[in-house]
């Protein structure tokens, strides 16, 4: 969470993150590293250019009753561009939107449409959007995904979208805006298509030992697309090709499944920043059941928590809801970690202040839950006391998750990820630092991060537990539904 571009967001700054922490597991050894240029760039833009329509432009003007109104004539309203500023209060946006017959050759006849709308400000932000009148979002900055415009669409169909935003007088911008144009399930999705070959390209780049072969692999699934057949308006012939080059690309398959991502929850709520205590209470409390909620319909979907002042409040103010959470953390899908009261700071605290966060935190969670806490958890602190693995570990906890050195380039670059961390006294705690927890979840990134994980985890230097490379990911509360569900399918 980078606060600086974000600090006068004080009221409405929801504050919700996932950070999906991908444990690999890996059985091949690494004999060597190599990467080569991209020589399937044209292809692959192409494949996206197929069902991703920008949107660049929208008309702008100061907040109107019912901007949603099809017979409002906007002709006289100022245009707006993608990423230019406004900085004069509460706006309302609107667009036709007409659907071609193909998308650059491709048929969207019977595809879903999805509207890929997100605005920015540098202050609290409300949304309302509209689609031929009706509502199909309300919420604020880091509620908005993608909204659903049509199951099947038709060629030559008209949407009129209007968009509400609420700002103060702040820097306020459209930062996406875009259709997505998903195929009907008896056709191939070029974008599916074109995500497994660039899920593909760095996990081969990362073994030497049958890299020839995988790369022949590759260039035949990609060579089998045929454009031609599209330019010519052979839709089938093209679905076919399609179809053609997901068969030679799942001989990759076996090699890859060898691979293992573990994907755990975890929210990031700062007890007091730039607002009142009385807010973390009501955004604990949302975030909670927004995890409850999401592991009645994922029952894969695990979660990790700390902070046991976050529990207390639960337990205090919403006993039912405290009930829900013991009975996972009983079945295993909810992990208490951190073992503190809160996260702290740990570079001011002197030794007893930091004593007593986890004889309080832990002594919390074995009453509650019965839970001896083993992990130390403060991915957001700026620095780290010397003494604090000999603390840990006199505490009874055996390993620590952290992160923020990792922001700190100005002088030095801290070397390490995964490593024994050593006190004065000789305490030696093994310590993780993720990669950061504002990274993508979608297949290609975590893949590249997967591919550098594999060959520093086999490196020699690794094998001795010296460096390794796990990724960390940070999403918006609502947005985690939608990545489950990603995960679900892949």
């Amino acid at each position: 969470m980078v606060r600086a571009p974000r600090q006068f967001r004080v009221r409405h700054m929801k504050k919700l993150g996932a950070l999906l922490f991908f444990l690999c597991c890996l059985t091949r050894p690494l004999l060597s590293q190599s990467t080569s240029t991209d020589s399937y760039t044209p292809v692959l833009d192409r494949l996206q250019s197929l069902t991703t329509l920008e949107l660049p432009g929208w008309q702008c003007h100061s907040d109107v009753p019912h901007p949603e109104d099809i017979a409002l004539d906007d002709s006289g309203w100022e245009p707006v561009k993608l990423r230019e500023e406004w900085k004069t209060g509460p706006r309302v946006l609107r667009r036709w939107i007409e659907i071609p017959e193909k998308l650059n050759g491709y048929s969207t006849a019977d595809s879903r449409l999805t509207l890929n709308l997100v605005l920015r400000s540098d202050d609290a932000l409300g949304l309302t959007v509209f689609s031929n009148g009706g509502v199909i979002f309300r919420g604020d900055e880091d509620t908005q995904q993608p909204m659903l415009l049509a199951e099947k669409v038709r060629p030559g169909q008209k949407f009129l979208v209007a968009v509400r935003a609420i700002s103060e007088s702040v820097p306020t911008r459209i930062y996406e805006s875009s259709l997505t144009i998903a195929p009907p399930p008896n056709r191939p999705n070029p974008s599916l298509l074109r995500m497994e070959i660039l899920s593909a390209q760095p996990m081969i780049a990362a073994y030497e030992e049958g890299k020839a072969l995988r790369r022949q692999q590759l260039e035949a699934a990609v060579r089998a697309i045929d454009f031609s057949a599209l330019d010519r308006g052979d839709q089938e012939g093209f679905d076919r090709s399609l179809r053609d080059a997901q068969s030679k690309l799942a001989l990759l398959k076996p090699w890859l499944q060898q691979f293992t991502i573990h994907a755990v929850g975890n929210s990031h709520i700062d007890m007091a920043w730039l607002w009142p205590w009385t807010e973390t209470v009501e955004v604990v409390r949302n975030t909670f059941q927004s995890v409850l909620d999401l592991m009645r319909e994922y029952p894969g979907f695990k979660f990790t928590m700390s902070s046991a002042r976050a529990y207390e409040w639960i337990e205090e103010k919403y006993p039912d809801m405290f009930k829900q959470i013991a009975e996972r953390v009983r079945e295993g899908r909810w992990e208490v970690i951190g073992g503190m009261w809160v996260e702290p700071d740990l570079n001011m605290p002197d030794g007893e202040s930091l004593t007593r966060q986890i004889l309080i935190g832990k002594r919390y969670f074995h009453s509650r839950f019965g839970v001896d806490v083993k992990i130390g958890w403060n991915p957001d602190s700026f620095g780290y006391n010397w003494q604090l693995p000999q603390i840990y570990k006199k505490s009874g906890i055996d390993f620590f998750v952290t992160q923020k050195l990792l922001w700190a380039h100005e002088f030095t670059t801290f070397p390490y990820k995964l490593f024994w961390w050593q006190a004065p006294d000789g305490s030696r705690l093994l310590t993780y630092f993720p990669r950061d927890y504002a990274a993508s979840i979608e297949g290609p990134g975590m893949a590249k991060d997967l591919s550098v994980w594999a060959r520093r985890a086999n490196a020699p230097d690794a094998r001795r537990g010296a460096r390794a490379d796990v990724p960390g990911y940070r999403l918006p509360a609502a947005g985690t539904r939608l990545c489950l569900g990603l995960l679900q399918r892949s």
